[in-house]
């Protein structure tokens, strides 16, 4: 019976350090996030956000998109009369396909992207899906 329990107890916490050990997402990934499309790379088919602290040029409307780590996130919307305003969402990530969804509070998709890179402070993605 000991053994029995010992074994349940190892098989457990095996399982429980795998997940913990794939983290899918890193810290970093969790901050507001602002589109560089000076640096996005057309043959790649790929996107560039930088940090919403970094400097940008000026531009009509920058794409702004925040993560939260309990799955909540805001957006910036580009509204019918051009008027800029934050609309808050939810967003998924799919760990085996690397796929962020984004949804508004409707539960509507609004964004769907790839992500190739989460690092530091670049945020590469692919073209929207």
């Amino acid at each position: 019976m000991k053994n029995l329990t010992l074994l349940i107890v190892l098989l457990i916490s095996i399982n429980c350090s795998a997940i913990i050990k794939r983290t899918p997402l890193p810290p970093e990934f969790y901050t507001c996030w602002k589109s560089a499309h000076e640096e996005n790379d057309e043959k790649a088919n790929t996107q560039v956000f930088r940090p919403c602290t970094n400097e940008f040029r000026p531009s009509m409307f920058r794409l702004s998109i925040e993560f939260f780590k309990d799955g909540k996130c805001k957006y910036l919307h580009a509204g019918p009369t051009d008027n800029h305003y934050f609309v808050e969402g939810k967003w998924t990530y799919n760990s085996k396909t690397k796929i962020v969804t984004v949804f508004d509070d409707k539960k509507k998709r609004e964004y769907k992207f790839k992500v190739i890179e989460a690092k530091g402070d670049i945020l590469k993605i692919s073209a929207w899906l």
